[in-house]
């Protein structure tokens, strides 16, 4: 069974958080869109690298992805700028169509402004989470937390953790063990 996710990218988004998560899904077969908040598919990251985004927005049908995926970085709040991206996302944490929503780093925040992570677990930036309490989660000390439809990270160092996590959502555990050794992942 084939998967769709959808990485949504604000200028201002955190490299790692964004391109580990786009290499370990791809190398799992699970399709990747890469999507610009804005009408113009350029967008600029944290350390100004210029990457050029599979879609834009405003063109892309969110009934085909089974998940959405927010990176962090400083350029998080650049997610608000976007009605439509926030619509949806209350929309998939709904989980009325076994949805699901990834957000790392900075970029969880939204779904706690959102209201969506209200007595979830959840994680974050550690320097965020006093923002990330006003939404009233259950807040976490785990590299990676999944509490329904929701998974949440904290930062660009546990972005693996993360993708492979979302990799077991979507495929399972086997087939995120199989990308694990495929890339000689280890913690230690």
């Amino acid at each position: 069974m084939s998967k769709k996710v959808a990485v949504f990218l604000a200028d201002g988004f955190e490299e790692v958080e964004a391109i580990a998560p786009i290499d370990l899904l791809r190398r799992a077969e699970i399709e990747v869109d890469t999507v610009s908040l804005t009408d113009e598919s350029l967008v600029t990251s944290a350390r100004k690298v210029k990457v050029v985004a599979d879609k834009v927005i405003n063109e892309i049908n969110f009934d085909k992805y089974d998940m959405l995926i927010l990176p962090g970085g400083p350029g998080h709040e650049n997610y608000f700028k976007s009605q439509l991206l926030l619509d949806k996302v209350l929309e998939f944490s709904k989980d009325t169509k076994n949805k699901k929503i990834g957000a790392i780093c900075a970029a969880p925040l939204i779904l706690s402004k959102l209201g969506i992570l209200e007595n979830k677990k959840a994680i974050c930036f550690p320097a965020c989470e006093n923002g990330l309490l006003e939404g009233k989660p259950i807040l976490t000390r785990e590299r990676v937390v999944v509490d329904g439809n929701i998974v949440t990270s904290r930062s660009a160092g546990t972005a693996i953790d993360f993708a492979l996590e979302i990799i077991s959502q979507l495929l399972g555990s086997k087939k995120s063990k199989e990308i694990k050794d495929e890339i000689v992942y280890s913690k230690k």
